[in-house]
């Protein structure tokens, strides 16, 4: 990482680590504990039973931390549902099934462990909210700054069709390759995608457009089946590479133009 780079994204790398720290290590830890009490109540305390019972709860919590430090490279998109992942394991092979078999007690017998069920589901929250949290205090606001580091990134992409259909859009910053994902929403299955890929060794140039008012309307790619989607008025980037070139409408095209050159950089360095 570039030295301006680094002196601008530290206070977020430190405030992230603290929500990663949260969702990856302390609030798992949490969980483990409740589980454990909730076991044992529900188990009439018997502890090679809650044992075994408690297996899914640390293997969960053991392998996000390890999926989190061979991330590479990092893809705080993905935080959120590793996260939901672990808690939803943790809720539906510990706490809901044990809570379900101490249901058949009297209500006195059952106030501790109601208590520690919705404590359970209170740190399950919490975690989800930590993983939301490490990935906003990373990326929010957008900066080229975030280009230079090792980060997958997931940019937003302007798309339109003429009809009622849903189209959603995403531009994929990696490591070695700029790509975009176009999916057409239908109500009876998935409807139509393209995939679209170019590796930073084929790409030439990347500029910053704005596409004016009149036509209000042009095809910037066609999905399969002849679907066209429209790139409306504004800003958009122009990509060129040896083999074709590409115009992708976003939100604002200088910012991504910058974000996307100091990635090639970032590239050009690690081959070099």
């Amino acid at each position: 990482m570039s030295p301006d780079a680094e002196a601008v994204l530290r206070e977020r790398w430190l405030r992230g680590q603290r929500y990663v720290t949260a969702f990856s290590v302390l609030l798992p830890a949490l969980q483990f504990l409740l589980c454990t009490a909730i076991v044992m109540l529900a188990g009439d305390g018997i502890f090679s039973s809650a044992a075994i019972a408690l297996v899914p709860i640390a293997v969960a919590a053991l392998a996000l931390r390890i999926w989190l430090r061979r991330q590479t490279p990092h893809d705080p998109s993905s935080w959120l549902p590793a996260a939901f992942l672990v808690v939803a394991v943790q809720q539906l092979s510990i706490a809901i099934p044990a809570y379900g078999i101490a249901a058949g007690r009297t209500l006195d017998a059952l106030t501790g462990l109601t208590a520690l069920f919705f404590g359970s589901w209170s740190v399950a929250v919490a975690t989800c909210a930590a993983a939301h949290r490490a990935s906003r205090a990373l990326l929010t606001p957008l900066i080229a700054e975030l280009g230079s580091a090792d980060l997958r990134l997931t940019l937003e992409v302007r798309a339109a069709v003429n009809g009622p259909e849903l189209v959603s859009a995403q531009l994929v910053v990696g490591r070695d390759r700029v790509e975009w994902t176009v999916r057409l929403h239908t109500g009876r299955g998935r409807g139509s995608r393209s995939d679209t890929s170019v590796p930073f060794r084929d790409l030439i140039r990347v500029m910053p457009v704005t596409l004016p008012v009149v036509p209000e309307l042009r095809p910037w790619t066609v999905l399969p089946g002849g679907i066209a989607l429209y790139a409306q008025a504004g800003p958009a980037v122009l990509l060129t590479s040896i083999e074709d070139e590409w115009l992708i409408p976003v939100h604002d095209s200088v910012l991504v133009t910058e974000l996307l050159n100091r990635r090639r950089e970032l590239w050009v360095l690690g081959t070099s």
